[in-house]
This record gives C-alpha cells, sequence and structure tokens, in this order.
C-alpha cells in the first residue's frame, strides 16, 4: 500500500451582501489562495511557537495578489476588521477552521475586488494568510457584507 500525503491547505469563501433592510443583494463563493505566510503560521504553532493567529480581515479594489504577497493589492483606508469567530470543527469536519467576519454598513464602501485574512490589526503590516481576488461586489454605504472563510487542512 502506498502512503499518499495530504498536508495541503485550501481555502474557501462563502460571501453575501446585504442591503440596509437585511435583504440579500449578492451571494458569492469561490477558492483562495493560501498563503507562503499561512504555510509558516502553520508549522510554527505545531512546533509549539507563538506566531500570531488569524484575527483581523480587510478588503479592497486590486487584485493579482500571489501565494508570495503579504498584503492587498490597494486596500480600503478603513482599519482592518476584527474576525467575530474562529471555530474548528464546522460541520464534523475536524481539519476545518472556519473564520466569520463582517464588513458593516460604512465599512469598505466602493467595488470590492479582493479580500484577505491577517493577523494583526495594522493595515501596514504584510501578514496575509489567506488571499481572494475571484469576488466583486458593489457595496453600498448602507450595506453590510458577511464572509465565512472555511480553511482546510489535509484537502485533497
Amino acid at each position: 500500500m502506498e502512503i499518499k500525503e495530504k498536508m495541503k491547505i485550501k481555502g474557501t469563501i462563502h460571501c453575501v451582501l446585504y442591503d440596509e433592510n437585511g435583504n440579500v443583494k449578492d451571494v458569492q463563493e469561490d477558492h483562495n489562495t493560501i498563503t507562503e505566510l499561512m504555510d509558516a503560521l502553520v508549522a510554527d504553532r505545531i512546533a509549539g511557537g507563538t506566531d500570531a493567529l488569524l484575527t483581523h480581515a480587510h478588503a479592497g479594489t486590486g487584485s493579482g495578489q500571489t501565494s508570495a504577497d503579504t498584503n492587498l493589492d490597494a486596500y480600503f483606508a478603513e482599519a482592518r476588521t476584527a474576525v467575530t469567530s474562529s471555530t474548528q470543527g464546522a460541520g464534523g469536519a475536524d481539519n476545518d477552521v472556519v473564520v466569520v467576519f463582517t464588513l458593516g454598513a460604512g465599512v469598505c464602501t466602493g467595488t470590492i475586488e479582493e479580500i484577505g485574512l491577517f493577523s494583526s490589526s495594522n493595515q501596514a503590516t504584510g501578514d496575509m494568510k489567506a488571499y481572494s481576488d475571484t469576488i466583486s461586489f458593489a457595496k453600498g454605504a448602507l450595506d453590510t457584507l458577511v464572509v465565512t472563510w472555511t480553511i482546510t487542512f489535509g484537502a485533497s
């Protein structure tokens, strides 16, 4: 029997855009890019290190970042948004981590083309762990974008 390695990391984002009355305006879902910094974070934590966990998210108007990039291409001027929750094993899959955050009314207003997960609230810090530029939302000032980001370890 051949042993196959499974330690791949895969991410999927599920985004729901709501208007000011709570009506769904748009829903988008796709895979994302796991960055080299996420690989380093996982290795550090497994080895008993203290690298900062996923605590913040943000959006921007740019695109084209790769696994080597450490920040969004063109982020909105507001401060990064704190993650609402981060749980392991949602839906019975203990190799999943589900991160949820909300870009509320007045936050990241405009055309959102990219989104990222970070381990710091500081905009200038190069600490992006996951990235997607496969989404596109026209977010009005009163709209709310709720993002559920599932990171799967050992993905095939």
